[in-house]
């Protein structure tokens, strides 16, 4: 015979860790401007996609207890170059200025891929 309360316990802990699952509602955000500022959280990115016209910036600041960076797949940009580190705690910065239109697939070294699995995202310059 089971426990109602414990069956029931169950139930809410594993309802909560759908809704809050890791970074999943991140997936589906969008932000565009000139000038975008994106945190880097636990295991995501705040954006899933980041739209800047050519010529505008992306401030990539660490929100997070765990290291992060971003770098774009095809090794065009990374935080590293401005920031002189591929490890921002929470607080650092990094701006970078895109003055070349293109769609790049981004993602943090330690914690996604270039094939944009796990903490990855895609950002647009100029359109697209």
């Amino acid at each position: 015979m089971s426990n109602p309360r414990a069956v029931a316990l169950i139930a809410v802990l594993l309802a909560v860790a759908t809704v809050s699952g890791c970074g999943s509602d991140s997936r589906s955000k969008v932000t565009e401007g000139q000038n975008v500022e994106v945190k880097m959280f636990d295991a995501s990115f705040e954006y899933s996609e980041i739209r800047v016209p050519v010529g505008g910036s992306v401030t990539w600041v660490g929100a997070s207890r765990l290291p992060h960076n971003a770098t774009a797949a095809d090794g065009s940009w990374s935080t590293e170059t401005v920031f002189g580190s591929l490890e921002q705690y929470d607080g650092d910065r990094a701006s970078l200025v895109f003055d070349r239109a293109g769609t790049y697939v981004f993602f943090c070294t330690l914690h996604g891929n270039a094939q944009g699995a796990g903490m990855s995202g895609t950002l647009v310059v100029g359109g697209g």
